[in-house]
């Protein structure tokens, strides 16, 4: 083998064998520390509700990009908005979320999360988990984890391939289309949460 042949070769094979280079396990770390210490606060059936519910609050809003998530669920409607409608609808979003997940949360007691992967796109990682519970098959749950100011929040959530967002979305974009525009969604939701 001739010495300029090596120098291209040497480089070339040691890149091969390098392997994928590694995710920053930031985004991944974050994700286990809420399936670690913050998920059994929150499905602990001796626990009352209330705090249940004052708790997932405290979560939504330290550990989720609320604001990013009312844009992505609004979609086109988001851009029509007035600010005023915004604002109702950021509110009214939380207060909807807080509800309709705080009373599924006792079904998930017992509930462990295992990160299997995180994959870096620019600006955001997805955090790949399976979770499994004591009854029933696993579940793949895929973080959308994004990075703002130095600090990490989720924005979505796909379970089994179905993206919360999404499906969030479609549904909301029905109300809207249904009831003849926004005030109608925010009217729909003012009554999903006081019933």
């Amino acid at each position: 083998m001739r010495p300029w042949f090596l120098a291209l070769f040497v480089p070339f094979l040691f890149l091969a064998f390098a392997g994928p280079a590694t995710a920053d396990e930031g985004a991944g770390d974050f994700i286990r520390e809420l399936a670690a210490n913050v998920l059994p606060q929150l499905t602990d059936p001796a626990t009352p509700i209330d705090e249940r519910r004052a708790r997932f609050r405290e979560v939504l809003s330290r550990d989720f990009d609320l604001d990013k998530i009312g844009k992505l669920v609004l979609g086109r409607h988001w851009r029509r908005a007035k600010p005023a409608q915004r604002a109702d609808f950021r509110m009214l979003l939380e207060n909807y979320l807080s509800g309709l997940y705080t009373n599924r949360f006792e079904d998930l007691a017992g509930l462990r999360i295992k990160v299997d992967g995180v994959r870096d796109f620019e600006g955001w990682s997805m955090v790949y988990t399976t979770a499994t519970r004591t009854k029933g098959p696993p579940v793949l749950l895929d973080w959308r984890v994004d990075r703002k100011d130095g600090a990490y929040a989720i924005t979505d959530l796909v379970i089994e391939g179905v993206s919360m967002v999404i499906a969030q979305r479609e549904e909301f974009s029905a109300i809207v289309l249904q009831s003849g525009g926004l005030d109608g969604l925010l009217l729909r939701l003012r009554a999903r949460i006081a019933g």
